[in-house]
């Protein structure tokens, strides 16, 4: 666990996983042979079926399935492809999603993986606290400690640990902009929100972790990771089934619409975060997400089998990417986070689809699918800890008393009593 934990910053799309990636896989195959070594009877398994192992079977499979396709692409459906990226990424993103499986096989060591991960982007959000209060009290760009090379270029690291891609002015307020375990904010947006929604999910449930993963959050300065954040809370709040059928839960249910809306008109028109901020203070990168993602739209009925990128950020999300890995790859990816979600609805009810749905709509509105090893490696993670526990009771609305034995009140009572018993 500790292996697979400490080759977290080495995995793509994380910090150091664009140069280290080979060291990433080599920390989860060592963990996974670690795990069976360490497990009575190695991979061997009680008979019977195991339909807790379904949904990671298909996320396992449809993500193997869509590097399958690249291979094909470059066999010839797409001009000037080669095998040597598919290659790399059917290595190091499937065998290391094997690896973690692997590694979580055992409910004692899942439960221990979703802990550390949790707890690890907890202290990177603190971390980012601290900074920020550093920066108010002693200005902008202090505490600066050393520096972490991401894609070839130095990044500052501010104290405690703080790894920050830039900074921002917010209404006069100069903010560190938090990469934390991601390669850019929008991918730690993503993790906070996903630990935020797991948080429960593996027994750590102060408050003060997730107001740290808020805190987080917001230290992204993410547009889509706020935007999705809401929207998935709003439905984890107040559209998730629960409780069976009353009035009281249609009520919520129909309230809760109300409020996915009214969270995503917040997406577009908050200060500082909506859509509507940033196209005016960063017009370029919006306006290149804008054509990339209409490139992926044509496509649909010029080039579904993917063709050369064309626009500077093709690929940059599900939609996008159609036009360069074709409409197999992005419909195998799909697949791979909501089939195992209606698989598990039909078992075991919608505990836990959250953290997945702030992976889709990630991957559906800001960042690439392609090569997103501990993307898919989180919804496999949340698999494996839904399965060790999937619905925990919901408290009751009030205390329920014990139920007593009357006492007996002689002692030809009590005789009589035990007697009949």
């Amino acid at each position: 666990m500790v292996v697979l934990v400490a080759s977290l910053p080495f995995v793509r799309p994380n910090i150091l996983g664009e140069s280290l990636s080979l060291l990433g896989f080599a920390g989860f195959a060592v963990a996974a042979v670690l795990a069976v070594a360490g497990t009575e009877g190695g991979l061997r398994r009680r008979l019977g079926p195991d339909r807790g192992a379904i949904p990671i079977a298909i996320v396992l499979g449809c993500v193997t399935a869509g590097y399958v396709w690249l291979l094909i692409q470059a066999a010839g459906v797409v001009p000037g492809r080669t095998f040597q990226y598919p290659l790399q990424g059917l290595v190091l993103t499937c065998a290391a999603l094997g690896a973690l499986a692997i590694v979580c096989q055992d409910p004692r060591r899942r439960r221990m993986v979703g802990r550390a991960v949790v707890l690890l982007l907890v202290l990177l959000s603190a971390s980012w606290a601290v900074t920020f209060l550093v920066w108010l009290v002693a200005g902008p760009g202090s505490a600066a400690i050393g520096a972490i090379p991401i894609r070839g270029y130095p990044e500052p690291l501010y104290f405690p640990f703080t790894p920050s891609q830039s900074s921002y002015a917010v209404l006069g307020t100069v903010y560190p902009r938090f990469t934390g375990l991601g390669r850019e904010p929008g991918w730690m947006a993503m993790y906070c929100a996903m630990a935020y929604f797991m948080t429960d999910m593996v027994g750590l449930r102060s408050r003060w972790f997730k107001i740290a993963l808020l805190l987080g959050l917001v230290g992204t300065l993410s547009t889509a990771g706020f935007g999705v954040f809401l929207v998935v809370w709003a439905y984890h709040r107040f559209l998730r089934a629960r409780g069976g059928i009353s009035l009281r839960n249609y009520l919520r249910q129909l309230g809760g619409l109300a409020v996915v809306g009214l969270a995503a008109w917040a997406a577009l028109e908050a200060p500082v975060f909506g859509v509507a901020t940033k196209s005016t203070q960063n017009a370029t990168s919006l306006g290149e997400r804008q054509l990339a993602t209409e490139a992926g739209i044509r496509a649909l009925t010029e080039t579904p089998l993917g063709a050369p990128p064309t626009e500077a950020q093709s690929g940059i999300n599900l939609i996008s990417d159609i036009s360069v890995d074709g409409l197999p790859f992005v419909l195998l990816i799909t697949a791979a986070l909501l089939v195992p979600v209606v698989v598990m609805w039909r078992h075991r009810g919608a505990y836990g689809d959250a953290p997945i749905y702030v992976v889709f709509l990630t991957l559906l509105l800001s960042q690439p699918p392609l090569d997103s090893t501990w993307a898919f490696g989180m919804v496999l993670l949340v698999w494996e800890l839904r399965r060790a526990d999937p619905a925990p009771p919901e408290r009751p609305l009030l205390p329920v008393p014990p139920i007593r034995r009357p006492a007996a009140r002689s002692r030809f009572l009590r005789e009589d009593l035990r007697e009949r018993s």
